[in-house]
C-alpha cells in the first residue's frame, strides 16, 4: 500500500493490521517516519506503538516457529519502534518499553541467521538502554537480566560472527556495558559462565594481531623481539635464537588460526574497537579473577609472546628529593578511617604521664599518610620470565605483568580517535584497580595517562545547551562529544582513587580548574520555548538528553574532585579557591519524589530531633553579606534536584574536604554544608544514607564547629536509630552467634557508619550528650552485640579457600581451550568470591571494633567515672554467654582463675569472653585501650584489678609479637599503679600485689629484657599457641612478623627492634610498681 499525504493515520493503522497489506504498508511507513519527528508524533498519538507491539505478539517469528521465510515484517517493526525509542518518553511510555524488550530478546534467539533482524533488534535494545529513563528505572535492567535467552543470544552473536555480521557483533558489544551494574557482580559472573568473556577475548586477540601487524615501519611491533632486545638479554636467560624461533612458530600457528578460510583481517573502525574494549572493561571491572582471565588467555600470550617485556632500568635523578618519593602502595587507602596504632592513645589520670591528647577522633586521622620509599628491584632481574614462570602481580614486588598491559599503553599512545583512546584508558584503569599492573608502572602512568585524561576534560567555557535543532546538525556527532565529556572525569576519578602520586600529577596538569569549569557548566539552565508556546517533540527530547548529559557530567566531575581531595590539604585548598564548593553544595539537593515521606520503611529513622522534618526539595543555604568574597553562589538550577548517583558523589566530595581542619573550620561552615547533609539521612535510598553518614563522621569530631549545630538538629537520635534499625541483633545473629535471618550488607554498612559517627561524637562530650547516645539504642543492647560470637565456622565442612578453588576451577573447566593448564592453576588461586557467611562475619567484627572504640571514647571524656558507673548500672542484669574452651588451649588439670562473685560485672565478663574467643588484632587493641581508660579512673581501679579471669587472658597477650598490643598492656599497668597525690595508699599496695599475683609484673620484666626466649608463663602453658588473626613466626626461624593486613610489625630480634615507645612504657610501668 503506497502511502500519501492524503491518507489518514487511522487508515494506515488499519492497513498494518490487515495481514495482506501489512508488509507493504510497514515498508512505506518506515521511510515516511524515519527522521521526521512531526510524523512520528502524529502516528504515536494515533496508537501506532500498541499496534506494532501486537504484531510482534501475533507474527510467527515471535512464536519461534521454524520457517525459512525472511522475517521482513518483524524487521520493519523493529526498525520503526527502534526509531521511536530514540525519542524516549516523548514517543514511548515506560510500560511500552517494558513490553517491547522481551519481544526483542525473543527475536534475537529465534532469528539468529537473519543478519538484518539481529542488527535491528540489538540497535533497538541499545537505544532503549541508552535512554535516561533506563538508568532511573531498575525494572528495565531487571527484565534484561531475568530473560532466559539474553546471555545465550549475545554469545551466539559474538561467537558465530563473520565479516557480514560485524555490525551485529558491534551492537552486541555496545549492549554488554549497558547491562552491567556496579552493585551486583553476579551478572558479570554469568557472562563468564556463558562464554561471553572468552568470545570477547578471542576478538581482542584478533584486534591485537591486526593492529600490530599493520603499523607502518614497525613490522609486527610487540609481536617480535627486535635486535636490541635480544642483545640486551642476560647470558643467563635463554638464547635469542631459541626464543625468536619459538616465537615465530607461535606466530605462524596463530596467523593460521586467524586466517582460516582465506579471510584476512583489516583494522576495524575506531568505534568498533572502542565498543569491544568497553565491553571487556565492563565485565572485568572490580575482579582480579576476571581481569586475569583476559590478561593471561592463551590467544593473547600466543600473539604477544611468552616473555613479559623487559623494561629498561633508569636510575633515579640525583637531585630527586626523598621527601616526595611515593609509598610502596602507590598511595594510601581511600578510607579516611584506617586504624593507626597511635590514633587511639591511652588516657592517663595525669596529663604529665601522657602529654599527647590524641584520641580515636584525632586530627591526624584526617591527614595524609606517607610510607617508606620503594626501592627499585629492576636491576635484580637477570632474565625475562617465561610464561611457565609467570606469577600474578601482587605475589612479589618484582612480578612480571601480562604483555597485554604494555600493548594497551602502546595503543593509547598511537591511537588518534578520542573515544577509542578513552576506552582503552578505561580498560587500563580497571586493570590498575584490580591489581594487575605493577606498582612501578602505576607510578609511571602519572606522566602519560593522567595528563592525557586531563586534556580530555572540557576546557572551552561554552554552554552545552546552546545548540538547538540538534538532529539537523548531526545528533550522533553531538552524542560522541558528550560521551567523551562524560567518560573522561569518571575514568580520571577511578584512576586517582587511592593513588596519591597520580592525584598530584592531575593537579599539576590543571585538573581542578577544568573539573570546576565542567561542574559549573553542568548547572547551566536549559533554555525553554517562548512564553505561551508548548514544547514540541523535538525540544522535549532535546531537554531530556541535555538533562541526562548534565547529570553524568556532574557525577563524573564530583567523583574526580573527591579523589583529588582525598589526601593532600593543598589540593583541598585549591578546590575551595576554584569556586567549586557552591556547586558541590548544589549537588546535595535531591530530586523531588512522588513517593510521600510517610510511606517509606525507614522514614521514622531520622527526623526525631529538635526540628521539623525537612522536605526532600530542601531550601539551599545562601551566602551572607559577609561572604561576598566567595567566587560562586549556589546555582539556581540545582533546585531541580539530583539523582542518587550525583548525591553520593557530592557527599564523597564533602567527606574528602572535611578531612582538612582548616576547610572544616571555614568554608564548610560558610556554606552551611551540614544542613543538606543532615536532610539526606531521610532520603529514600539507603545508598545515599550510607554516603551521608560517612560524610557526617568528620563533621561531628571534637574540633568541628558544626558538631553543636548537628546536635541541635537531632543527629544523636538519627544515628542511634540507624545503629539499632530494628528489634534484632547486628547482622541477623541470635545471642548465641547463630544466623537467624537474611544478611543485608547495605543495612550493616549504614549501621557501621552510624556507630562510627557516634564514636566521634561522644569524644570529650558532656555527660548529657553521652547518655543520650547510649539511650538512643540502649547500653545493654550494645553490650549484647559485643558478646556475639559467630559459631558457624565450627559446623563448616570445607575451608573457604578450598571452596573458592573448586568453584573457580569449575568455571574455567569449560574454557580449557582459552587457558593453558598452568595458567588455570594460577587463575584458580586468585579466585575468591565473597560468600554471605564471610561477609556477615566480617561485618560483625567491624561493628564490634567500632562499638569498643565507642566505649573507649566515652571513657576519655571529662565525666568518665560517672558515665561508666551509669553503664555498669544499666548492664548489671545482663546474661553473658560463655565461650567454650578448646581442649588444646589449656591443660585439662590446670584450674582457671575466676573472678570473685562480689566483683563480677557483665561488662568485664563480656570483654573476658571476647578475649577467650581469640579475636583479631584490632579487637584486642580496642579491648586493651578500653581497659586503659578505665584504669585511668580512680573510682574504678579497685574493681578492675579484681578481674582475675580477665587478667588471665591479658597475660597471654604479652607473648604476641605486636608492639601496639604490648604498649597498651604497659599503659594499663601504668594507670593501675598510679599514686594519687603521690601517696602509697592501701589501694595502691593492693593493686601492685594483684599484678604480681597475676604474673603481670613478671611479664613486664620479661618484656623489658627484650622478650627473648620463653617466659615462665609460656612454659607452664606447654606448647599451646594463640592466634590473633595475624601470622606470628618464631623469631629464631624467620625474623618477620606480619599482621592480618600483611603489614610487617616486627623485623629482626626483639632486643634490637623493640620500639622506643615500648621500651619507655615498660620502664615507666616497672618504675611505678617498684616505687612501693
Amino acid at each position: 500500500m503506497a502511502l500519501g499525504s492524503h491518507i489518514s493515520c487511522s487508515h494506515v493503522l488499519q492497513a498494518i493490521q490487515a495481514p495482506l497489506t501489512r508488509q507493504e504498508t510497514l515498508h512505506s511507513l518506515k521511510h515516511i517516519i524515519l527522521g521526521h519527528h512531526e510524523q512520528k508524533l502524529e502516528y504515536v498519538q494515533a496508537g501506532l506503538v500498541d499496534v506494532l507491539l501486537q504484531i510482534l505478539d501475533d507474527e510467527p517469528g515471535y512464536r519461534q516457529t521454524k520457517t525459512k521465510k525472511t522475517p521482513v515484517v518483524e524487521t520493519d517493526v523493529i526498525i520503526i519502534l527502534g526509531s521511536l525509542a530514540r525519542g524516549g518518553s516523548v514517543f514511548l511510555t515506560l510500560g511500552q518499553l517494558e513490553r517491547f524488550i522481551p519481544r526483542l530478546l525473543d527475536l534475537l534467539e529465534s532469528h539468529m541467521s537473519h543478519t538484518s533482524l539481529l542488527e535491528a533488534s540489538l540497535r533497538a535494545l541499545n537505544c532503549i538502554l541508552s535512554l535516561p529513563i533506563a538508568s532511573q528505572s531498575p525494572e528495565i535492567i531487571s527484565i534484561v537480566h531475568s530473560h532466559p535467552s539474553t546471555l545465550r543470544s549475545i554469545f551466539n552473536v559474538l561467537y558465530n560472527s563473520t565479516s557480514c555480521r560485524d555490525l551485529a557483533a558491534y551492537q552486541a558489544t555496545l549492549f554488554i556495558p549497558k547491562t552491567c551494574t556496579n552493585t551486583d557482580n553476579r551478572w558479570q559472573e554469568s557472562m563468564i559462565e556463558s562464554g561471553i568473556l572468552p568470545a570477547l577475548i578471542k576478538r581482542l586477540s584478533v584486534l591485537v594481531y591486526t593492529i600490530q601487524a599493520s603499523r607502518p615501519g614497525k613490522g609486527i611491533g610487540l609481536l617480535k623481539l627486535g635486535p636490541k632486545a635480544n642483545t640486551d638479554r642476560s647470558s643467563l636467560s635463554k638464547s635469542s635464537s631459541t626464543v625468536s624461533l619459538r616465537h615465530r612458530q607461535n606466530l605462524g600457528r596463530v596467523y593460521e588460526k586467524l586466517s582460516t578460510g582465506g579471510e584476512r583481517f583489516s583494522i576495524p573502525p575506531a568505534s568498533h574497537v572502542s565498543s569491544l574494549l568497553g565491553a571487556i572493561a565492563s565485565i572485568i571491572r572490580g575482579s582480579k579473577f576476571r581481569a586475569d582471565q583476559c590478561l593471561f588467555a592463551s590467544c593473547i600470550t600466543n600473539i604477544l609472546g611468552e616473555e613479559a617485556p623487559l623494561e629498561e632500568h633508569r636510575p633515579p635523578p640525583m637531585w630527586k628529593d626523598s621527601k616526595v618519593s611515593d609509598d610502596t602502595q602507590g598511595g594510601s587507602q581511600s578510607s579516611g578511617y584506617q586504624y593507626a596504632g597511635q590514633d587511639f592513645p591511652p588516657l592517663s589520670p595525669n596529663s604529665e604521664r601522657h602529654p599527647q591528647t590524641r584520641s580515636s577522633s584525632s586530627v591526624n586521622a584526617l591527614q595524609s599518610s606517607h610510607s617508606a620509599t620503594e626501592h627499585s628491584l629492576e636491576h635484580e632481574r637477570i632474565k625475562i620470565p617465561q610464561i611457565s614462570e609467570l606469577r600474578f602481580v601482587g605475589e612479589r614486588d618484582d612480578d612480571p605483568e601480562s604483555p597485554l598491559i604494555q600493548w594497551l599503553i602502546s595503543y593509547i599512545r598511537h591511537e588518534e580517535d578520542s573515544l577509542a583512546r578513552l576506552t582503552s584508558i578505561s580498560l587500563l584503569t580497571d586493570f590498575v584497580k584490580a591489581g594487575c599492573v605493577s606498582k612501578r608502572r602505576v607510578k609511571k602512568l602519572g606522566c602519560l595517562i593522567v595528563p592525557m585524561l586531563v586534556r580530555y576534560l572540557d576546557e572551552i567555557d561554552t554552554s552545552t545547551v546552546t545548540i538547538t535543532k540538534v538532529y539537523e546538525q548531526g545528533f550522533q556527532a553531538q552524542e560522541m562529544e558528550w560521551s567523551i565529556r562524560e567518560q573522561a572525569p569518571a575514568i580520571l576519578a577511578t584512576l586517582l582513587t587511592d593513588h596519591q602520586r597520580l592525584q598530584t600529577a592531575a593537579v599539576e596538569a590543571g585538573a581542578i580548574k577544568r573539573l570546576t569549569g565542567m561542574l559549573k557548566r553542568a548547572f547551566d539552565a536549559i533554555p525553554g520555548s517562548d512564553e505561551g508556546e508548548d514544547l514540541d517533540s523535538h525540544e522535549s527530547l532535546w531537554r531530556e538528553k541535555v538533562r541526562a548529559h548534565q547529570i553524568k557530567v556532574r557525577e563524573g566531575t564530583l567523583r574526580a574532585l573527591a579523589a583529588i581531595a582525598l589526601f593532600e590539604d593543598d589540593h583541598r585548598k585549591k578546590i575551595i579557591e576554584s569556586g567549586a564548593l557552591g556547586f558541590i553544595v548544589g549537588s546535595l539537593t535531591p530530586e523531588m519524589s512522588a513517593e510521600p515521606l510517610g510511606t517509606r520503611n525507614d522514614s521514622d529513622l531520622v527526623m526525631s530531633g529538635t526540628q521539623d522534618p525537612a522536605p526532600l526539595g530542601i531550601q539551599l543555604p545562601t551566602i551572607s553579606e559577609n561572604d561576598s568574597g566567595s567566587s560562586f553562589t549556589v546555582p539556581e538550577t540545582s533546585r531541580t534536584g539530583n539523582p542518587i548517583s550525583v548525591l553520593i558523589a557530592a557527599t564523597n566530595v564533602v567527606r574528602s574536604l572535611s578531612r582538612s581542619v582548616n576547610v572544616l573550620s571555614t568554608s564548610l561552615i560558610d556554606w552551611h554544608v551540614s544542613e543538606p547533609l543532615f536532610s539526606l539521612l531521610s532520603h529514600r535510598s539507603i545508598q545515599v544514607q550510607i554516603a551521608a553518614t560517612a560524610a557526617l563522621c568528620n563533621l561531628v569530631m571534637e574540633f568541628s564547629p558544626l558538631r553543636k549545630k548537628l546536635e541541635e538538629q537531632g543527629i544523636v537520635k538519627a544515628l542511634g536509630n540507624f545503629v539499632k534499625s530494628d528489634s534484632g541483633n547486628v547482622c541477623a545473629y541470635d545471642r548465641h552467634g547463630n544466623s537467624i535471618g537474611e544478611f543485608d550488607p547495605e543495612r550493616e554498612s549504614l549501621r557501621l557508619n552510624a556507630i562510627w559517627a557516634l564514636k566521634h561524637l561522644v569524644l570529650k562530650q558532656d555527660e548529657t550528650v553521652v547518655l543520650s547516645c547510649l539511650s538512643a539504642f540502649g547500653t545493654t543492647w550494645l553490650l549484647e552485640q559485643l558478646a556475639i560470637e559467630d559459631h558457624n565456622l565450627d559446623h563448616g565442612t570445607k575451608p573457604a579457600l578450598e571452596d573458592n578453588s573448586d568453584e573457580g576451577r569449575q568455571i574455567l573447566k569449560s574454557q580449557s581451550d582459552l587457558f593453558s593448564p598452568r595458567v588455570i592453576d594460577r587463575l584458580v588461586l586468585n579466585y575468591a568470591t565473597p560468600k554471605p557467611e564471610d561477609l556477615r562475619r566480617t561485618a560483625l567484627v567491624e561493628f564490634q571494633e567500632q562499638a569498643l572504640d565507642f566505649f573507649r571514647n566515652i571513657m576519655a571524656g571529662p565525666n568518665a567515672s560517672s558515665t561508666f558507673r551509669h553503664i555498669l548500672r544499666d548492664t548489671q542484669n545482663m546474661e553473658v554467654p560463655t565461650t567454650p574452651i578448646c581442649p588444646y588451649d589449656e591443660r585439662p588439670n590446670t584450674p582457671l582463675p575466676e573472678t570473685p562473685i562480689n566483683h563480677r560485672t557483665p561488662f568485664y565478663d563480656v570483654l573476658t569472653e571476647k578475649l577467650k574467643s581469640k579475636p583479631g588484632e584490632k579487637i584486642v587493641l580496642a579491648i586493651i585501650y578500653v581497659l586503659v581508660h578505665i584504669g585511668a579512673c580512680a573510682e574504678h581501679r579497685a574493681t578492675l584489678i579484681e578481674q582475675s579471669s580477665l587478667f588471665h587472658e591479658l597475660i597471654k597477650l604479652f607473648e604476641l609479637q605486636v608492639d601496639q598490643i604490648r604498649i597498651g598492656l604497659s599503659w594499663l599497668a601504668i594507670n593501675l599503679t598510679w599514686k594519687e597525690n603521690g601517696v602509697n595508699s592501701p589501694d595502691f599496695t593492693r593493686r601492685v600485689q594483684k599484678l604480681r599475683e597475676y604474673r603481670y609484673v613478671h611479664m613486664l620484666e620479661w618484656l623489658k629484657s627484650g622478650g627473648v626466649g620463653e617466659s615462665d608463663h609460656l612454659n607452664r602453658r606447654g606448647s599451646s599457641s594463640r592466634s590473633l588473626g595475624e601470622t606470628t613466626i618464631d623469631m629464631e626461624d624467620v625474623p618477620i612478623v606480619r599482621n592480618s593486613d600483611g603489614e610487617v610489625v616486627r623485623t629482626g630480634p626483639s632486643s634490637v627492634n623493640m620500639s622506643l615507645d615500648l621500651r619507655e612504657r615498660c620502664r615507666q610501668a616497672l618504675a611505678q610498681i617498684n616505687d612501693v
